[in-house]
Protein backbone atom coordinates (compact mmCIF):
# COMPACT_ATOMS: atom_id res chain seq x y z
CA UNK A 1 0.00 0.00 0.00
CA UNK A 2 1.30 3.83 -0.74
CA UNK A 3 2.75 5.20 2.54
CA UNK A 4 0.81 8.59 2.11
CA UNK A 5 -2.50 10.17 1.80
CA UNK A 6 -3.87 10.63 -0.74
CA UNK A 7 -3.53 14.46 -0.42
CA UNK A 8 0.32 14.29 -0.15
CA UNK A 9 0.54 12.11 -2.79
CA UNK A 10 -0.98 14.57 -5.25
CA UNK A 11 0.72 17.35 -3.95
CA UNK A 12 3.90 15.16 -5.07
CA UNK A 13 2.89 14.47 -8.03
CA UNK A 14 1.72 18.37 -8.82
CA UNK A 15 5.42 19.13 -8.07
CA UNK A 16 6.98 16.75 -9.70
CA UNK A 17 4.66 17.37 -13.02
CA UNK A 18 5.77 20.65 -12.54
CA UNK A 19 9.76 20.51 -12.32
CA UNK A 20 9.39 17.20 -15.00
CA UNK A 21 7.80 19.88 -17.50
CA UNK A 22 10.42 22.56 -16.65
CA UNK A 23 12.88 19.93 -17.15
CA UNK A 24 11.28 18.87 -20.46
CA UNK A 25 12.05 22.01 -21.96
CA UNK A 26 15.56 21.19 -22.74
CA UNK A 27 15.23 18.53 -24.50
CA UNK A 28 12.30 20.01 -26.50
CA UNK A 29 14.02 22.80 -27.43
CA UNK A 30 17.35 21.40 -28.61
CA UNK A 31 15.64 18.85 -30.78
CA UNK A 32 14.70 20.50 -34.37
CA UNK A 33 11.46 19.95 -34.22
CA UNK A 34 11.52 18.84 -30.14
CA UNK A 35 8.83 21.84 -29.37
CA UNK A 36 6.36 20.80 -31.51
CA UNK A 37 4.04 18.23 -30.31
CA UNK A 38 3.35 21.29 -27.65
CA UNK A 39 2.19 23.46 -31.15
CA UNK A 40 0.01 20.33 -32.54
CA UNK A 41 -1.33 19.90 -29.01
CA UNK A 42 -2.66 23.71 -29.09
CA UNK A 43 -4.01 23.01 -32.70
CA UNK A 44 -6.23 20.64 -31.05
CA UNK A 45 -7.44 22.40 -28.66
CA UNK A 46 -7.64 25.86 -30.93
CA UNK A 47 -9.36 23.68 -33.77
CA UNK A 48 -6.29 25.88 -36.19
CA UNK A 49 -2.80 24.52 -37.79
CA UNK A 50 0.31 24.39 -35.82
CA UNK A 51 1.71 27.20 -37.46
CA UNK A 52 -1.17 29.90 -36.13
CA UNK A 53 -0.72 28.61 -32.44
CA UNK A 54 0.60 30.89 -30.43
CA UNK A 55 4.08 30.54 -27.98
CA UNK A 56 2.66 30.90 -24.76
CA UNK A 57 -0.24 28.74 -25.75
CA UNK A 58 2.04 25.76 -26.74
CA UNK A 59 3.78 26.11 -23.51
CA UNK A 60 0.38 25.72 -21.46
CA UNK A 61 0.01 23.23 -23.13
CA UNK A 62 3.15 21.54 -22.43
CA UNK A 63 3.17 22.00 -19.18
CA UNK A 64 -0.26 21.09 -18.56
CA UNK A 65 0.41 17.96 -20.44
CA UNK A 66 3.11 17.66 -17.72
CA UNK A 67 1.35 18.03 -14.58
CA UNK A 68 -2.05 15.89 -16.05
CA UNK A 69 0.09 12.78 -16.57
CA UNK A 70 2.10 13.26 -13.53
CA UNK A 71 -1.32 12.95 -11.54
CA UNK A 72 -2.30 10.04 -14.10
CA UNK A 73 0.79 8.60 -12.89
CA UNK A 74 0.15 9.03 -9.32
CA UNK A 75 -4.08 7.47 -9.60
CA UNK A 76 -1.89 4.29 -11.51
CA UNK A 77 0.19 3.80 -8.87
CA UNK A 78 -2.02 4.37 -6.00
CA UNK A 79 -4.86 1.89 -7.78
CA UNK A 80 -1.94 -0.48 -8.46
CA UNK A 81 -0.28 -0.37 -4.82
CA UNK A 82 -3.74 -1.52 -3.31
CA UNK A 83 -3.84 -5.28 -6.09
CA UNK A 84 0.04 -5.52 -6.70
CA UNK A 85 3.14 -6.23 -4.11
CA UNK A 86 4.48 -3.87 -1.89
CA UNK A 87 7.27 -5.13 -0.46
CA UNK A 88 9.93 -3.64 -1.93
CA UNK A 89 9.57 0.39 -1.88
CA UNK A 90 11.43 3.44 -2.68
CA UNK A 91 11.18 6.09 0.23
CA UNK A 92 7.74 4.81 0.83
CA UNK A 93 6.56 4.77 -2.97
CA UNK A 94 5.97 0.77 -4.04
CA UNK A 95 8.53 -0.25 -6.83
CA UNK A 96 6.43 -2.17 -8.79
CA UNK A 97 3.80 -0.09 -9.11
CA UNK A 98 5.98 3.09 -9.47
CA UNK A 99 8.22 1.46 -12.20
CA UNK A 100 4.34 0.11 -13.95
CA UNK A 101 2.87 3.79 -13.25
CA UNK A 102 5.97 5.45 -15.16
CA UNK A 103 6.36 3.01 -17.90
CA UNK A 104 2.51 3.11 -18.61
CA UNK A 105 2.20 6.80 -18.24
CA UNK A 106 4.89 7.28 -20.86
CA UNK A 107 3.59 4.82 -23.52
CA UNK A 108 0.09 6.12 -23.14
CA UNK A 109 1.26 10.35 -23.37
CA UNK A 110 3.29 9.34 -26.46
CA UNK A 111 0.87 6.99 -28.18
CA UNK A 112 -1.86 9.41 -27.94
CA UNK A 113 0.05 12.11 -29.37
CA UNK A 114 1.13 9.82 -32.14
CA UNK A 115 -1.73 8.20 -32.88
CA UNK A 116 -4.22 10.47 -31.92
CA UNK A 117 -2.73 14.20 -31.69
CA UNK A 118 -0.74 14.29 -34.53
CA UNK A 119 -2.51 12.58 -37.02
CA UNK A 120 -5.42 14.98 -36.15
CA UNK A 121 -4.36 17.95 -35.32
CA UNK A 122 -1.03 18.00 -37.61
CA UNK A 123 -1.48 19.92 -40.29
CA UNK A 124 1.29 21.60 -42.03
CA UNK A 125 3.30 19.99 -39.55
CA UNK A 126 2.38 16.42 -40.83
CA UNK A 127 5.20 16.84 -43.79
CA UNK A 128 7.44 16.19 -40.42
CA UNK A 129 5.60 13.83 -39.03
CA UNK A 130 7.94 11.09 -38.52
CA UNK A 131 10.28 13.17 -37.35
CA UNK A 132 8.68 14.70 -34.92
CA UNK A 133 7.03 11.74 -33.67
CA UNK A 134 10.61 9.94 -32.99
CA UNK A 135 11.04 13.40 -31.39
CA UNK A 136 8.43 12.76 -29.24
CA UNK A 137 9.32 9.54 -28.81
CA UNK A 138 12.35 10.33 -27.15
CA UNK A 139 10.96 13.25 -24.57
CA UNK A 140 8.26 10.93 -23.30
CA UNK A 141 11.07 8.56 -22.24
CA UNK A 142 13.07 11.41 -20.50
CA UNK A 143 9.89 12.76 -18.79
CA UNK A 144 9.41 8.88 -17.87
CA UNK A 145 12.74 8.85 -16.75
CA UNK A 146 12.75 12.13 -14.61
CA UNK A 147 9.77 11.36 -13.14
CA UNK A 148 11.20 7.58 -11.58
CA UNK A 149 14.51 9.68 -10.61
CA UNK A 150 12.34 12.56 -8.91
CA UNK A 151 9.32 10.91 -7.48
CA UNK A 152 11.59 8.99 -4.86
CA UNK A 153 13.71 11.74 -4.06
CA UNK A 154 10.21 14.28 -3.60
CA UNK A 155 8.62 12.07 -1.08
CA UNK A 156 11.41 12.13 1.49
CA UNK A 157 10.55 16.20 1.69
CA UNK A 158 7.29 14.77 2.92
Amino acid sequence: MLNYLLSQWALVCVVAGAVVGLLLNIPMMTQDEGYLPAYVAGAGLTRTDPARVSRPLAVAVHHGTALVAALLYGAVVAGLSVVLPTAFSLNGVPLIPHLLGVSGVSTFVYYFFARIAMPRFGGSARNDAAEVIRQWALTAFIFGTALALFIPVLVTWL
